[in-house]
């Protein structure tokens, strides 16, 4: 098979998408180290909602540390349908200067890790659809679906 420009630019292709999954691949192993390494850190406090930032999903949540302090941020994440006066349980770092508060829930927690495991399978199940795609159809003539002349 001759080296074409499209041979070489497929090929090319192959290559991004395979330093963009191992990359994927390594941020997954470090998002769910850290993660985890923040669960086994963690204290736990009763906190609530305060406010909606933007809606049910975007709450501000409001709790008191171990210290005594009220402590207020905003909440992220793939959460969703919370009140004003809800009632949360929040997890935060209590030895740090940046505590990471965040509440108890899967999708605040675990939401970039979720993310990245989408990305590190999506990229090949992309590309084996591309190369089935590619194999089952090939380059055969497109014209005559042409809508317009």
């Amino acid at each position: 098979m001759p080296v074409t420009e499209e041979v070489l630019w497929e090929r090319l292709k192959i290559v991004l998408l395979a330093i963009v999954w191992v990359g994927s691949v390594i941020g997954l192993i470090n998002s769910i180290e850290t993660t985890r390494a923040f669960l086994d850190l963690a204290v736990a406090a009763p906190g609530r909602v305060v406010a909606l930032n933007a809606g049910g999903s975007h709450p501000e949540i409001e709790y008191i540390n171990k210290k005594g302090d009220r402590v207020s941020y905003p909440q992220g994440g793939w959460i969703g349908g919370y009140k004003v006066g809800d009632r949360v349980t929040v997890l935060y770092l209590e030895h740090s200067s940046n505590p990471l508060a965040t509440i108890d829930r899967i999708g605040a927690i675990w939401s970039s890790t979720i993310f990245i495991a989408c990305l590190v399978v999506g990229f090949p199940l992309m590309g084996f659809t591309g190369f089935m795609y590619k194999k089952l159809y090939g380059n055969e003539d497109r014209s005559k679906w042409k809508i317009t002349d």
